[in-house]
């Protein structure tokens, strides 16, 4: 991918992180020093194993977990120190977030869930209501409004899980194997969607990823492997 990134300077700096899990009695290391520069505007692919530790970093990245040791450093701010109000605040404002599953709520509309996150912004509900309207028309589902989730496909799933990633206008989308449940044309479509998106809002975009041609797409690919960035894919 050879397009121009909007600028040269890092967006997230990761300073020698590490993460581990408690598995029954035994301590599994997940993490085991990972550095690594995003710049804005960039769009990097996370590649490895199973279990090399991509989604973990994802969600560190995201503030969905904190690293047992180092730093992650969002614009100058170190959001590993972040309290718990100021997190979540984080997390809601500074960062969009598309899963594999989707994690939509059942029980509301395409509309109400991508809404949802900008609610929670303490945005009104006229606000929130035209961002969403505007962001699933933006993605095709001008159709599917008043839909639940359990009268879409798995690609309109996607889709809404996108807008809703969207709706706060974040400056960081990560995407944790976002054509992983998506046949490959409907998995193109999505990412072709993705892509369009990243460059029409100027938004970094991480996205962990076994398929070679989301891969193929990025400005950089990064291998993690056994919890580490292999040589040379720092950034």
């Amino acid at each position: 991918m050879n397009e121009a990134l909007t600028s040269a300077g890092p967006l997230v700096v990761v300073e020698s992180v590490r993460k581990a899990y408690q598995v029954g009695p035994r301590r599994l290391e997940v993490l085991r020093g990972i550095d690594l520069s995003i710049r804005h505007g960039e769009f990097v692919a996370l590649r490895g194993a199973s279990g090399a530790g991509k989604s973990t970093l994802l969600h560190l990245l995201g503030g969905l977990d904190r690293p047992d040791s180092g730093r992650i450093v969002f614009g100058g701010m170190a959001i590993e120190s972040l309290g718990v109000s100021d997190l979540a605040r984080f997390r809601n404002r500074r960062v969009g977030v598309i899963f594999q599953a989707y994690h939509l709520v059942a029980d509301l509309t395409a509309l109400e869930n991508v809404a949802l996150p900008a609610r929670m912004a303490r945005r009104g509900p006229a606000e929130a209501r035209a961002r969403a309207e505007a962001l699933l028309r933006r993605v095709g589902l001008e159709g599917r409004l008043h839909h639940r989730p359990s009268q879409m496909s798995g690609g309109e799933q996607q889709r809404v899980a996108i807008a809703r990633s969207l709706v706060n206008e974040p400056p960081l989308l990560l995407a944790d194997e976002p054509t992983g449940n998506l046949d490959s044309h409907t998995g193109d479509e999505v990412m072709g969607l993705l892509l369009g998106l990243r460059e029409e809002h100027g938004m970094t975009l991480v996205v962990a990823t076994h398929d070679a041609h989301v891969a193929a797409r990025a400005h950089r690919e990064v291998r993690i492997e056994d919890g580490v960035v292999a040589p040379d894919d720092a950034g």
